[in-house]
């Protein structure tokens, strides 16, 4: 009976010891390796919404994608990534807070209203 105590006692030792190598998973770190996490949604002139800041500029629309970019980064400061998307491509699913989508012709003129996330 002591074997198997022994064994069962070493087996929660190798397991503390395993578990000790592992840094915890806290959403400040996930946020500093730059990998999203969910947020909760803030209030913006008495709507909640899950980014602070402007969220959409349809005055952009028939515009160049390079002006419509400048407008976007300047009007709202947590922008950090403007993607070009064409008529037909897919638009991913998951919301991301300072992501725009600039949907353009081939001419690179802005087609759809941006909008973030």
């Amino acid at each position: 009976m002591e074997g198997k105590s022994m064994l069962k006692l070493s087996h929660v030792l190798a397991f503390l010891l395993l578990a000790s190598l592992f840094q915890s998973l806290m959403a400040r770190d996930l946020i500093s390796d730059g990998i999203e996490v969910l947020q909760l949604p803030v209030e913006n002139d008495g709507e909640f919404v899950f980014c602070p800041g402007k969220l959409s500029w349809p005055e952009l629309v028939g515009k160049s994608a390079e002006y419509a970019r400048e407008v976007i980064q300047k009007e709202n400061s947590i922008v950090h990534d403007v993607r070009f998307l064409f008529p037909g491509m897919f638009k991913p699913a998951n919301y991301v807070c300072g992501r725009v989508f600039l949907v353009v012709d081939f001419k690179l003129i802005v087609q759809i209203t941006p909008s973030m996330g």
